[in-house]
């Protein structure tokens, strides 16, 4: 397990360049790799995974190889260099399929949103403190403002022949009446700012407390499939079809634009990494059964896997929750079906946004939706206007999912549309299997809620779903 391992034969290109470079800067070392663990305190078989391209290592473990690199060349690591090797340590992650994946996008979004919220934070401060001061010197102008106005009224009163020498309090006062003006727009302003900066805040809060649930999802799908050293080995294989090999090819319709498509290996791989993991932990086998609207027909999906979440099954009570998937094509519908179908929820599917809003009046107790971008006739957006503008479904939550990429323009126009999240393909099957979860467990909870409680469900503290309504 010390020794230097031969590259692995089922690496991704990704994979295969950042191993052969990390390979190269062990090399510069001119030592074995069990005197390097032994130097830097980790396990021997860890660090060769990490050089055969079996595991993607951490970008500390990156850092460290530099700076040792550097102190026996005795000269610095240029920025290029690293900038180079960070490129593509995050393509081989990107590429990898393991669950660290998931867990690491979702860390750093959840570190992204807490900066947001401390900023909002910090933003409020100032801003609450100005307007506090500005309302002090309103206040302290309305009782100079008053005193003058009661002096020139009381002067006139008495002596009218004064009205010359009044003239100076009359201007005084037309300046002190402008400055007040002035502050009061000042105030104003502030007000709408703080208001402004209040609301990111509690968008950022909601969105760190959605992606810590999200993130607890993922690490607990990570140690109920029993991942180890060796199960990483034995299930690389059968992972493949879902991460390190695209699962989505491109192709063009007869619009012009591009389309993704699933591969049709995906779910026969699919089906062998889960007899190969079925194996590995005996007792966990079965299948799940997914229902899809447009086909009518039922279809059998191994699930051995990856097991129902436990907070699902021990609310079973009532009918299974729905999530609705919405794709013009017929491949990513399936490979759409085959990720979801661990979850042991009913899946619908939809083939346009018609058909999708057809399918929100025929069923009941949808827990999410998940809506390609680009469609013939009428788009996810509009289509997630019309959904909007339904009291039945607007509040049921919405997830893009789209080949256009996570440019800034495209997702805050999604998010525009209500979105609660945005989702370039193709899809990591750890996230969206959380982030589905995720969705399907508040919808769990809420129907409990409204069942067995006689007030309305206000949904969680501080979240984006407080305004959640009961099912009726």
């Amino acid at each position: 397990m010390g020794e230097l391992r031969p590259l692995a034969d089922d690496l991704s290109d990704e994979c295969r360049q950042f191993a052969v470079m990390l390979r190269e800067l062990f090399a510069g070392l001119g030592i074995s790799v069990r005197r390097y663990a032994a130097r830097r305190y980790r396990d021997p078989g860890t660090i060769s995974r990490y050089l055969s391209g079996t595991r993607v290592p951490p970008w500390e473990f990156v850092l460290d190889l530099l700076t040792d690199l550097a102190a026996a060349r005795s000269v610095p690591t240029t920025p290029d260099a690293v900038e180079l090797l960070r490129e593509r340590h995050r393509a081989a992650i990107h590429t990898s399929g393991s669950v660290g994946h998931a867990v690491e996008v979702l860390q750093n979004q959840l570190a992204d949103a807490d900066r947001a919220a401390r900023s909002a934070t910090l933003t409020e401060d100032a801003l609450g403190r100005a307007l506090l001061e500005r309302q002090h010197r309103i206040a302290d102008l309305e009782v100079r403002l008053g005193q003058l106005e009661a002096a020139w009224a009381a002067e006139r009163a008495r002596v009218e022949t004064l009205e010359q020498e009044l003239a100076c309090p009359d201007h005084d006062r037309e300046q002190l009446l402008h400055e007040q003006d002035r502050l009061r727009q000042e105030v104003r302003r502030l007000t709408d700012e703080l208001e402004e900066v209040r609301r990111r805040g509690m968008l950022a809060e909601d969105r760190c407390q959605l992606l810590e649930r999200q993130l607890a999802a993922v690490e607990a799908q990570g140690v109920a499939s029993g991942e180890t050293d060796e199960a990483d080995e034995a299930e690389s294989v059968g992972l493949s079809a879902l991460t390190n090999a695209p699962p989505y090819a491109t192709a063009h319709d007869t619009s012009g634009r591009t389309a993704t498509t699933a591969t049709t290996a995906t779910a026969a791989t699919a089906a062998t990494a889960t007899a190969g993991r079925a194996t590995a932990t005996a007792g966990r086998a079965g299948a799940a059964t997914t229902t899809t609207a447009a086909a009518g027909r039922t279809a059998q999906h191994p699930a051995a896997a990856y097991p129902p979440p436990p907070a699902a099954a021990a609310r079973g009570a009532g009918p299974r929750p729905k999530i609705l998937i919405v794709d013009d094509q017929r491949d990513n519908l399936l490979a759409m079906e085959a990720v979801l179908a661990t979850l042991g929820q009913e899946l619908v599917a939809a083939t346009s946004g018609r058909e999708a809003l057809r399918a929100l009046l025929d069923h009941d107790d949808f827990a999410v939706i998940l809506l390609d971008v680009q469609m013939p006739e009428m788009d996810g957006y509009e289509t997630a206007a019309q959904i909007k503008r339904r009291p039945r479904n607007r509040d049921i939550p919405l997830l893009f999912l789209t080949a256009m990429g996570a440019d800034p323009e495209h997702s805050s126009r999604g998010y525009a549309a209500g979105a609660v999240d945005y989702i370039a393909k193709p899809v990591d099957p750890w996230a969206l299997r959380a982030k589905v979860s995720t969705f399907t467990e508040i919808f769990l909870e809420r129907r409990h809620y409204s069942r067995h409680a006689t007030t309305p469900y206000t949904g969680f503290p501080n979240s984006r779903f407080s305004d959640f309504r009961p099912i009726p």
